[in-house]
């Protein structure tokens, strides 16, 4: 399914199930008197994340400091079809459950299927990593798990009546803080910073790996065909290194016409990694042969900060201060290009975009601005 129809289904199925539940849910919850406390480890933590890998990176640190905390508690991942090739690779959970929301109906009968499952765990604590969802809160009303934890801000504010206990989502601090919040909720406590595994290390990098790629959330965030063919050819004349376009097998098509158009014909040193390369060759390629990354707001940013890879992000509709860590923003490692145009951030913040689509806030950003900060990155090196 399309995300906006994902959405709708979200906005009005989950809004009738949430005023169906409430009262319910109240008048049960004075009635049993459930002890909710943390004095007793689960024996399954559960969490739920429908959408996002470069979120649940983002929650490395926080579902770290639990797996530390709870260390005989096995962890569960329920998340989308999206994350069924990619969640395996970051080796935080015991299992990954997936729903398919390919279809409703499809949605539908996968999700009750892992109900199921979830109803034959005993003491269990759900995590709802999602933040605006109402049909996940439902979701994990009806594992019936202990604790059942998830943020909590003005628009879902229903949730302080259906979770048992609610992390408040500050939506001025990064993103990561929030994750860290709810496991300190969970009793957790953040002591070290999640990596991502890496099979081979201290291999000499020698590409610069270009991410034009991101969900379909906000497609705002892509530079042009035009700017990405520009940003090659700088690369290419002022560099000595390979050119390498990352992205999903769907970005290949894509990739290849922005690599033609610029009319180099010895592009030996130019590829094209979304036909070439699958997920977990990606991070190994990324991990063991990249020297720097160019990058859009997208997951591939996070996996490339968790790996410790010279990087340069770019930002329009979305925002550096609240969706990348504080400390890699501070890293000598990092640079960004950012316009700051008056309207951004305008994604999660607006049904519809200030712009009508015409993200003047990508679409004006010149690429030479993005070549030197790789030379200042490469010259730190």
């Amino acid at each position: 399914m399309q995300l906006k129809i994902k959405q709708r289904i979200d906005n009005l199925i989950g809004g009738s199930l949430v005023a169906i539940h409430l009262l319910p849910v109240r008048v049960l919850g004075k009635l049993l008197r459930i002890n909710h406390r943390l004095d007793k480890a689960p024996k399954h933590i559960i969490v739920i994340k429908m959408l996002g890998l470069g979120s649940l990176i983002l929650a490395g640190d926080a579902l770290l400091a639990l797996k530390k905390k709870y260390p005989t508690t096995e962890f569960i991942l329920i998340g989308g079809r999206a994350l069924k090739d990619t969640a395996p690779m970051l080796q935080l959970f015991d299992r990954i459950w997936i729903i398919d929301d390919s279809s409703f109906l499809s949605m539908l009968q996968s999700a009750f299927g892992i109900i199921l499952k979830c109803l034959k765990l005993k003491n269990k604590w759900s995590l709802d990593f999602e933040v605006y969802s109402r049909l996940t809160t439902i979701f994990s009303l009806y594992t019936f798990s202990k604790n059942r934890f998830g943020f909590e801000f003005e628009k879902v504010n229903f949730r302080n009546y259906l979770n048992t206990h609610n992390t408040y989502f500050n939506q001025f601090i990064p993103t990561e803080e929030n994750y860290n919040l709810m496991a300190v909720d969970a009793g957790a406590l953040i002591t070290e910073r999640y990596y991502l595994p890496q099979k081979n290390k201290h291999k000499k990098g020698q590409v610069i790996v270009i991410n034009n790629t991101c969900s379909d959330l906000s497609i705002q965030r892509k530079l042009e065909s035009r700017q990405l063919t520009e940003l090659i050819q700088l690369l290419y004349l002022n560099t000595p290194f390979e050119i390498a376009l990352a992205g999903a097998p769907s970005d290949s098509s894509s990739n290849q016409l922005a690599i033609d158009n610029t009319g180099i014909q010895d592009n030996l040193r130019i590829r094209n990694w979304a036909c070439q390369l699958g997920f977990e060759a990606y991070i190994d390629a990324l991990a063991n042969t990249t020297v720097a990354v160019v990058t859009i707001d997208s997951a591939p940013l996070h996996i490339a900060a968790r790996l410790g890879i010279p990087m340069v992000a770019i930002w329009g509709p979305t925002q550096s201060q609240s969706l990348a860590p504080t400390w890699l923003r501070e890293s000598k490692l990092y640079k960004e290009v950012n316009l700051k145009v008056h309207c951004s951030p305008c994604v999660h913040h607006t049904k519809e975009l200030p712009c009508k689509g015409n993200n003047f806030c990508i679409k004006d950003i010149e690429m030479s601005s993005v070549l030197n900060h790789i030379k200042d990155l490469l010259n730190e090196k």
